[in-house]
């Protein structure tokens, strides 16, 4: 099965999440989504901010973790998907399979936060620090957000390796006339913004090493069984 075959069905998924068919829940969801974007932003402030990195920065937070924006993309993908193969034709395989990895990084990224929507719903809780800590306990899908952090890191340094190939470059660079041609710009524009975010990083080791190792310690602080209770002294989400 090629990666656009996985495309169709990576889409055809998201679209069966219950928020796309539930205003309360969609409503929910943004509210977790952008308290996430802002203890992103928070949490890897000195990272982030370092000119070099803030391309990459925003493509983590607006690009790979879903949003209205990804919305609007999965609407023009879910047109073209059926017929997404011919780009196999004359774009480099692994510029597409780069770029769908990032694709699926982002639905499970929505997923998940979904989850916690939905019991902080249940509950009638408002969004805030004690009140997801309290849904990343009752979830308790802390495995599952160490797995989509290992899937961004191995996002990245699949594109890293994408983009120290002058060949891959030029090849994906030459597609471009042909993919808006035949319509495929959202799906290459996608791919291309990824390559353009990472391209200033003076090391993609630097970036992502040091994103993921917080992200990581977070989950673990957070789902720590002895850390049940938020006394409101102790940021949790804080490492």
């Amino acid at each position: 099965m090629s990666s656009l075959s996985d495309l169709q069905i990576y889409i055809h998924d998201f679209w069966q999440l219950p928020y796309h068919n539930d205003a309360t829940l969609e409503k929910k969801l943004d509210e977790v989504q952008s308290w996430q974007r802002a203890r992103m932003a928070k949490s890897h402030e000195r990272l982030f901010s370092e000119p070099n990195n803030q391309p990459m920065a925003q493509y983590f937070m607006h690009k790979l973790y879903g949003g209205e924006d990804f919305k609007v993309l999965a609407k023009q993908l879910e047109r073209i998907a059926p017929k997404a193969q011919k780009l196999e034709k004359f774009a480099p395989a692994s510029a597409l399979e780069t770029g769908i990895l990032g694709i699926q990084s982002a639905i499970t990224a929505i997923e998940l936060d979904m989850h916690l929507a939905q019991w902080l719903l249940a509950q009638d809780d408002e969004v805030n620090e004690a009140n997801m800590l309290k849904a990343y306990l009752a979830v308790n899908e802390g495995e599952q957000r160490r797995e989509q952090i290992y899937a961004v890191k191995d996002l990245c340094y699949r594109t890293d390796k994408y983009l120290n190939s002058f060949m891959l470059q030029k090849a994906f660079a030459l597609a471009k006339g042909t993919a808006y041609r035949y319509n495929y710009q959202p799906l290459y524009d996608f791919i291309a913004a990824g390559f353009a975010a990472m391209k200033p990083l003076r090391s993609v080791t630097q970036f992502i090493e040091p994103f993921c190792e917080r992200e990581l310690a977070i989950i673990d602080h957070v789902h720590d069984s002895e850390r049940v209770q938020y006394d409101g002294r102790v940021d949790p989400f804080a490492v």
